[in-house]
């Protein structure tokens, strides 16, 4: 239980490190501030994020194939590549934010409600 609670925390913090480099790379003024944001805070968080989730499916014994986790994946990375984009495109526009953070809002959406395949079966 121990083992559990460490990787959720871990998982977390990998989380608001994401998010706060989402944040940081628009809100920075400069641009290497901006890349300095997403790839030494944002890039780094996400990583510790899915090794965490990785690590609590084997704890919990969930697949890696059910609905939440296969959209936390694609959702998470589809913010990734908006962030990075808007970074190397130095663009910080409204737009830009909503495509980056958009995909982390539904992750956020999946992660809490769970969604299961077989909860569209029925």
């Amino acid at each position: 239980m121990l083992t559990y609670r460490l990787l959720h925390l871990l998982k977390f913090l990998g989380v608001i490190l994401y998010a706060g480099g989402l944040i940081g790379s628009f809100v920075a003024t400069s641009l290497p501030e901006r890349k300095r944001a997403v790839h030494a805070i944002a890039s780094p968080g996400l990583l510790l994020t899915w090794v965490t989730g990785y690590l609590l499916t084997t704890q919990l014994n969930v697949p890696l194939t059910e609905l939440w986790i296969v959209g936390g994946i694609g959702f998470s990375l589809l913010s990734q590549l908006a962030l990075v984009h808007s970074v190397s495109r130095d663009r910080r526009t409204v737009g830009a934010f909503a495509f980056a953070f958009g995909p982390l809002f539904l992750v956020l959406l999946l992660m809490v409600f769970r969604p299961t395949w077989a909860s569209f079966a029925s």
